[in-house]
């Protein structure tokens, strides 16, 4: 058996796209390559992982982005998949353990979507992150539907524009460069609305993302007061928050986080908390985390740890004045 990288074994690309599919049930009318183009483009094959069988064979694959989060480099996992022939031969965990063991030296948390509790907690894996669902009310408004990749360069700069001063502005979220919007444009299974006055776009929302996000608003900019903008775009689909702003919709999980290295993830949670809390030692084995805080050395576990900073469930005692983290399903992998 050989773990290795697309980037080093190009000639498994199509294969290993091939087994994601299956593995997630793709219907013919989706494709991989373009819901999760950040995660396994030509230019990451260097992060996408995979391990062979003896006759060279692909029989898993787990993809890793690296990205910029709180200012410190953070790993997301996606595209994870095993042949159903090699499943329970512990062939998920040795590729797992192995991304995580040449990764984690660099990046300040690993982020994972699943519904596969259990297993990831094996991993170090954690349910943290608040998200806020709100119903979808049923009315449009008057949006002009497009792509992203169909916006002219002026009106391509303008909503580079609004993302930073109005998405950006309200959560942490993922810093991005021309390169970035670039290949997120390549997501054509994504929809684009947009509001254009004077020229000038004002107002605009992601909606839509292959088979797991339909229906769902989950990125949005506006000029405007940003309740009466959430709920008129809530007339599309329902809308993803990374924060209440009233007193309705359903709080969610938003993601699965471990910590990487101890000095990173201590800068981390140092950025989200506006120094307040300080890590003195993760523990992996114990699962337990030691830190500052207000002049007094706590401990606690880890789950509950993150719980505490990240949300749903924040510690009162901490005085949160920072943004919360929110990743656009844009970029989610």
């Amino acid at each position: 058996m050989t773990i290795t990288t697309l980037k080093a074994s190009p000639n498994h690309v199509q294969e290993t796209i091939s087994l994601i599919e299956k593995a997630f049930h793709y219907e013919k009318s989706h494709h991989f390559c373009t819901d999760f183009a950040p995660l396994i483009s030509e230019e990451n094959h260097a992060n996408c992982f995979i391990k062979l069988n003896e006759s060279l064979q692909v029989i898993a694959h787990i993809g890793v982005r690296e990205i910029e989060l709180c200012g410190v480099k953070v790993a997301m996992l996606g595209g994870i998949a095993v042949n159903e022939k090699y499943r329970g031969e512990g062939h998920f965990q040795d590729l797992m353990q192995d991304v995580l063991a040449e990764k984690r030296s660099d990046v300040a948390a690993f982020i994972l979507w699943s519904d596969q509790e259990k297993l990831y907690k094996r991993f170090g894996f954690h349910l943290c992150g608040s998200q806020v669902e709100l119903p979808s009310l049923g009315q449009h408004s008057n949006y002009t539907q497009t792509k992203l990749t169909t916006l002219s360069p002026m009106h391509l700069e303008q909503l580079k524009s609004l993302y930073n001063s109005s998405f950006a502005q309200m959560y942490s979220t993922i810093k991005r460069n021309d390169r970035d919007w670039k290949t997120l444009a390549s997501i054509t299974s994504s929809d684009l609305f947009i509001k254009i006055e004077n020229e000038k776009i004002t107002d605009y929302f992601f909606m839509n993302k292959g088979q797991d996000l339909t229906g769902i608003i989950f990125e949005y900019g506006t000029t405007r007061e940003f309740e009466s903008f959430v709920q008129e775009i809530s007339g599309y689909g329902k809308v993803w928050l990374g924060k209440p702003i009233n007193e309705t919709g359903e709080e969610q999980y938003q993601f699965f986080l471990s910590p990487g290295d101890t000095r990173l993830f201590s800068s981390f949670i140092s950025n989200i908390t506006l120094n307040q809390i300080n890590i003195r030692e993760v523990n992996p084995m114990k699962q337990e985390v030691y830190f500052d805080f207000k002049q007094e050395l706590l401990g606690l576990e880890i789950e509950e740890f993150l719980r505490g900073v990240l949300g749903p469930h924040p510690f009162e005692e901490l005085e949160m004045t920072s943004k919360p983290i929110f990743i656009s399903g844009l970029e989610s992998i």
